[in-house]
């Protein structure tokens, strides 16, 4: 029996050496770093402010007696606070949908531009901004029901934080995380496998021209059909990240490496020039260049997790075209294939 995952990894790999070397662009490889950045989303932010509560000074030989409350924080923050918590709140969460949205679009952006071997950011953006809202809706209500799932074996801990706000938070979070951990641990199974389903669906859903739920059937009709393929599919898939990423990290290593010894050493060079010239106001000259460094070393770890992203991105078409025999994907040299063949009978 054949393993399409790694039956598709010599094709991927060969897809990938023509897409980003035959010929090389550093344009083609830089629109391609900013899209697989843009797609990659993620990110979070949290606050944390210590506080101290007078009635706890008696107690203080208490296990956890200087942990503070729930109440203690509820104390310390006025109306005031309150209201520009709120505002923050509802900036932050509009700007993470719309990073989250722009993020599915480029999804479907990333999969156009290696199919067809030709990147164009405007064009292809303005050509998913229906289909990019239907996958980011997809990805927010599973988000909601996996929260909903969470917050339900919590919900324990929730009613006795809210009906005695004076509880220490920290031995309640002990006594209740290893329940809640099983749930993290599940969840994130269970995500795994359907993101999966969803990663498969996008390429489907663009190319059969349907919507999002009936490509997900189709994927999950399959599954039914051949899930042996599916598992062997996720280990290999596991395998090949594990590998690429070492690949990866050192590969940046060795591409930032020479630039940042050269940053350093030009950065030290106009500092000493600038510092004799007008002494400690250097630091406005070189904190600009210094910005404009970093910013470029950055665009040049992107680009070395380029070939990563793009051959995964091959790898699962390649999967697909096994696996799906009915799923044509119009994948640029199977088109060329197509073109040479009816060039050819024509003659």
């Amino acid at each position: 029996m054949s393993w399409f995952v790694v039956d598709a990894v010599d094709v991927a790999f060969k897809r990938t050496r023509v897409a980003l070397l035959e010929p090389f662009a550093i344009w083609k490889w830089i629109k391609l770093a900013i899209i697989i950045a843009l797609a990659s989303g993620g990110g979070g932010q949290g606050y944390n402010g210590p506080s101290s509560n007078s009635d706890f000074q008696d107690t203080s030989s208490l296990p956890f007696s200087e942990i503070p409350t729930l109440s203690s924080f509820i104390d310390q923050i006025s109306i005031p606070d309150i209201s520009w918590v709120i505002a923050a709140f509802i900036i932050i969460l509009v700007l993470v949908l719309l990073f989250g949205y722009f993020a599915s679009v480029m999804d479907l952006v990333l999969v156009e531009s290696v199919t067809k071997n030709d990147v164009r950011f405007r064009e292809y953006s303005a050509k998913f901004l229906r289909m990019g809202l239907d996958l980011f809706i997809v990805r927010l209500v599973l988000r909601i029901v996996y929260l909903g799932i969470f917050l339900m074996a919590a919900l324990p801990l929730i009613m006795q934080i809210v009906h005695n706000p004076s509880t220490n938070l920290l031995p309640l979070l002990i006594a209740s995380s290893p329940s809640l951990i099983v749930v993290i641990i599940a969840l994130s199974i269970i995500s795994s496998i359907i993101n999966s389903f969803i990663v498969l669906c996008i390429p489907i859903a663009m190319y059969s021209y349907t919507g999002f739920i009936e490509s997900l059937e189709r994927v999950i009709a399959n599954f039914r059909r051949d899930w042996k393929q599916m598992f062997v599919y996720w280990l290999g898939r596991m395998v090949l990240w594990a590998l690429g990423s070492i690949a990866v990290v050192i590969l940046v290593l060795v591409l930032i490496l020479i630039p940042i010894l050269l940053f350093s050493i030009i950065d030290a060079v106009i500092y000493f020039v600038l510092s004799m010239i007008i002494g400690e106001a250097a630091w406005i000259i070189i904190a600009p260049i210094a910005f404009i460094e970093i910013i470029l070393l950055m665009l040049i770890s992107i680009m070395g997790a380029v070939p990563l992203r793009v051959f995964m991105k091959y790898h699962m078409l390649t999967f697909i075209e096994k696996w799906d025999p009915e799923m044509n994907i119009p994948l640029f040299d199977v088109l060329e294939n197509r073109n040479d063949l009816n060039d050819n009978i024509a003659v």
